[in-house]
């Protein structure tokens, strides 16, 4: 039956609608229809564009009579099957963001598969690879057979290994406590690298360097690096033993090496051939002497009352302070003293540049803790214009505070005009460990300041 239409007329109460009693008709004919239908009976409910099992726990039942199938608009459902409907076309299961496709605890994230509870993924069929297979971690309880190259890059345990063919191995190989890259072989940390063969054999390397300072080739040990010493040390208290010796006949200057009773070797004359001999702490190399440690001095000593001769040159060895080596025509030092070398003073220069118009600028320090008092001499030259001057300042302090004064020089009275010059106004402070001497331009010209000074100690 068709669906009846109320006729509710052209507008309200003009006669042409429907009776009541024809429209309740109609209602009643529509729901009859409608109550006939099979989804009426069902637990289905429609909203919008859901579909949802109004019964609790209830399954929705697509099921197609006889061989029909349930069609999408490239996706056939027909039976247990999924097939695609258009051709050549791939079925893809795509989730949403970082989401994976889960198929009874198996799961799946763009090129990876994961178990869903994070437990071990189980083949227990023979598995063909086509392509190369690379596992950062991977277990195989049964036999693996690879016609091709086989790449690990992850850790790797392995029972039992058997290799019939040539093994090529890329990057870091460990195994155990060894590790393999490219022609380096090393231990864990702290770990000893031994080689033990079996049996009676032995260890058979054609050439080895060890320490990158040591090579072994055939019967010859030699050191490897340039100008390097050879050494036999024993350990603790033992010492070197060499069962037969020859240096060029066996005895240097009749004192035997290797006899019963040691005895001191005495040599009239020792000839090196080789250009550097090294003597705990000191080096000769032709005609250089040195230190061999790092940053040892270089000492000269002579015994008792005797003197450091040197070229002819005979150094005195009662040194006094403040005295300095003095020589005459016939190589003969002295101590002596000089008036310029003072105990109680030190006499020393500077220069500094004050910009004009600036704030006072610090040209000279000394520490407060060591001098008390300094005198300078200062030369003030100021090229821009054309005004020189020398003028003295002596500072002090206390400890706390410093305190200086400037005397009249003399200067140039040419360039600005002026007819009294006074480009400079001096200052000292302490801060910290230091007292400052301080200079501030009273013009816009830059000052170049050079001066002697003396300082006494506290």
């Amino acid at each position: 039956m068709a669906q009846e239409v109320i006729n509710i007329g052209a507008i309200a109460d003009d006669g042409t609608g429907d009776t009541i009693r024809g429209a309740g008709i109609k209602i009643n004919n529509n729901f009859t229809e409608l109550y006939a239908n099979p989804l009426a009976t069902t637990t289905l409910g429609f909203l919008q564009n859901e579909i949802s099992s109004t019964a609790s726990n209830a399954d929705i039942v697509l099921k197609p009579s006889g061989t029909g199938s349930v069609v999408f608009p490239a996706i056939r459902f027909n039976d247990n099957n999924i097939e695609g409907t258009r051709s050549n076309e791939d079925i893809k299961f795509i989730p949403s963001g970082s989401g994976r496709l889960v198929i009874d605890g198996l799961g799946f994230s763009g090129t990876s598969i994961s178990a869903s509870d994070s437990s071990t993924i189980n083949i227990n069929e023979n598995l063909v690879v086509d392509g190369g297979i690379t596992a950062s971690g991977l277990t195989v309880s049964g036999a693996v057979d690879t016609g091709s190259t086989v790449s690990v890059t992850g850790a790797t345990t392995l029972s039992t290994l058997t290799v019939s063919g040539a093994s090529s191995f890329a990057g870091t190989v460990t195994v155990d406590n060894l590790t393999f890259n490219d022609n380096i072989i090393a231990t864990s940390s702290n770990a000893d690298l031994d080689l033990t063969p079996g049996g009676t054999g032995v260890v058979n390397v054609s050439n080895l360097t060890i320490d990158s300072s040591i090579n072994l080739t055939d019967n010859v040990i030699k050191v490897t690096r340039s100008n390097d010493d050879f050494v036999l040390s024993g350990n603790g208290t033992g010492s070197t033993q060499i069962a037969k010796v020859d240096i060029n006949g066996g005895a240097v200057d009749n004192t035997v090496i290797g006899g019963t009773t040691p005895a001191a070797g005495t040599f009239s004359t020792v000839a090196i051939t080789d250009p550097t001999v090294t003597a705990d702490g000191v080096t000769i190399t032709d005609n250089t002497v040195k230190a061999s440690s790092s940053n040892d001095d270089l000492r000269f000593a002579a015994s008792g009352t005797g003197n450091v001769i040197i070229n002819g040159f005979s150094f005195p060895n009662t040194p006094v302070a403040g005295q300095y080596v003095k020589t005459d025509a016939s190589q003969n030092l002295s101590l002596g003293t000089f008036t310029s070398l003072f105990i109680e003073s030190d006499v020393s220069d500077g220069t500094d540049t004050i910009t004009g118009n600036s704030t006072a600028q610090t040209f000279d320090t000394f520490a407060h803790a060591t001098y008390r008092s300094a005198k300078y001499t200062i030369q003030i030259s100021d090229a821009t214009a054309n005004r020189f001057a020398v003028v003295e300042a002596s500072v002090t302090h206390d400890g706390s505070n410093a305190y200086i004064s400037t005397t009249g020089g003399a200067d140039n009275g040419t360039g600005d005009g002026s007819t009294v010059y006074d480009p400079l106004e001096f200052t000292a402070i302490i801060s910290g460990s230091d007292v400052r001497v301080r200079a501030k331009v009273n013009n816009t010209n830059s000052h170049v300041l050079k001066f002697v000074r003396r300082i006494i100690k506290v």
